[in-house]
C-alpha cells in the first residue's frame, strides 16, 4: 500500500515507519522542518512539507495514496483553545475531505481515551460508552469533536478510529512526571490505587497496522495493553526504570479535586497562556479509575497486545532517556 502519515517524526511515527516499510508499504510523511525532513528520510519515508495549519496547501499530495494514517496532534492538554480547534478538529475534518477528493480509500485516525474523561470512573467499558458532555481537558474536547465529525460523515474514505490510553515506551511522554519526581513535587492521590490503562507504543502500532485493511468502516476501537494494573504500579515501574526512586507521599482525592477545579478556574478567568500547575486532566491521570474492553478490537481487527508491561520496562531500563544504550 501507499501510506500517507501525519505525525511521522513524533513518538509513535518513529516506531511506526520502520514497521510499515518492513511490511512492504511505501510511506510519505508530513514534515514541518528541515530537521523533520532528515529524520523521516533516515527512517525511510519520503517527507512532504506542510503542517496541520495549512492542509489546503498540501492536500493534493494525498493523491495516489491508499490510506491516510493521521497520528499528528498538539501534545498538550491545556493549550490555546483556538490552536487546538484548528490543529485537531479542523485539520482532521479537512483531511477527511481531502481523502474523498483524492481517492484515498481509508483513513486511520489516532484518537485518545481523553474523549471519555470528565464524567466519573471508566471501569469495564467498551466503545459504546457515551461521551461526557464536557471532557475534562481542551485536548479531550477537541478529540471528541474530531471523532464526532468523522463519524457523522457520509461518503468519502472508510474511517477507522483507534483510542489508545496512556502511550508509553522508550522516549515516551513521561518527562513531566520525572521532573516532578526529581523536584520532590510528585504526590500520589489515594496512594495510587486507581486502575489505570496503558498502551505501549508497539501495541498502538500493532493496532494501526491491523487497521490499514481490517475493521469495520466507522469502527471505534480501544487499543490497550490489557495489563490490569494500578496507577502506582505503572508509574512506579516507569520511574524506577528511569533510575529514580518512586515517591511515597499521598493525598486524598476529596482534598485535591476541589483544588484542581479552583486552579483551572483561575487560569481560565485570567486567560493565562501557561499550563496550570494542577488541572482536572492532570489529576485524573493519577486518580481516575479506568479499564477498557478490547474485545471489539480483538474480534474485528484481530488485535491483541504484542508487548507486555514487563518487556516494555525492560527495554526502557536498557536504554538511556535519549535512546542510547547504557554503557
Amino acid at each position: 500500500m501507499r501510506i500517507f502519515l501525519t505525525g511521522g517524526s513524533g513518538f509513535v511515527g518513529n516506531r511506526l515507519i520502520p514497521r510499515l516499510l518492513e511490511n512492504g508499504h511505501n510511506v510519505t510523511a508530513l514534515s514541518r522542518s528541515n530537521q523533520s525532513d532528515e529524520t523521516l528520510r533516515q527512517l525511510g519515508a519520503t517527507p512532504l512539507r506542510g503542517s496541520l495549519d495549512d492542509v489546503a496547501n498540501w492536500q493534493n499530495a494525498l493523491a495516489g495514496h491508499d490510506v491516510l494514517v493521521h497520528a499528528a496532534a498538539p501534545v498538550t492538554a491545556w493549550g490555546d483553545k483556538h490552536i487546538l480547534q484548528r490543529q485537531i478538529v479542523d485539520a482532521t475534518l479537512l483531511l477527511a475531505d481531502a481523502c474523498a477528493v483524492h481517492g484515498v480509500q481509508r483513513m486511520v485516525h489516532l484518537s485518545s481515551e481523553s474523549v471519555l474523561q470528565g464524567a466519573g470512573p471508566l471501569l469495564d467499558i467498551d466503545e459504546t460508552h457515551p461521551y461526557p458532555s464536557r471532557p475534562n481537558s481542551r485536548y479531550g474536547a477537541c478529540k471528541k469533536a474530531a471523532e464526532l465529525g468523522l463519524l457523522g460523515r457520509s461518503g468519502g474514505p472508510e474511517v477507522i478510529i483507534l483510542r489508545p490510553s496512556f502511550i508509553w515506551g522508550p522516549g515516551g511522554q513521561i518527562e513531566q512526571v520525572l521532573d516532578k519526581v526529581r523536584g520532590g513535587q510528585f504526590i500520589w492521590v489515594d496512594h495510587g490505587r486507581a486502575p489505570m490503562e496503558t498502551s505501549h507504543v508497539d501495541n498502538v502500532i500493532q493496532g494501526i497496522l491491523l487497521a490499514l485493511a481490517g475493521g469495520t468502516a466507522s469502527g471505534v476501537y480501544f487499543i490497550t495493553d490489557a495489563a490490569g494494573l494500578t496507577v502506582r504500579t505503572v508509574l512506579s515501574g516507569l520511574i524506577k526504570a528511569n533510575g529514580l526512586p518512586p515517591p511515597t507521599r499521598s493525598l486524598p482525592l476529596w482534598l485535591v479535586r476541589p483544588l484542581a477545579s479552583l486552579v483551572e478556574t483561575i487560569w481560565a478567568t485570567l486567560r493565562l497562556r501557561s499550563t496550570p500547575p494542577l488541572s482536572r486532566f492532570q489529576l485524573d491521570f493519577v486518580a481516575l479509575p479506568r479499564r477498557y474492553s478490547i474485545k471489539r478490537a480483538g474480534a474485528e481487527l484481530g488485535y491483541s497486545p504484542v508487548t507486555s508491561f514487563e518487556d516494555g520496562l525492560a527495554e526502557i531500563k536498557e536504554l538511556s532517556p535519549i535512546g542510547v544504550k547504557k554503557s
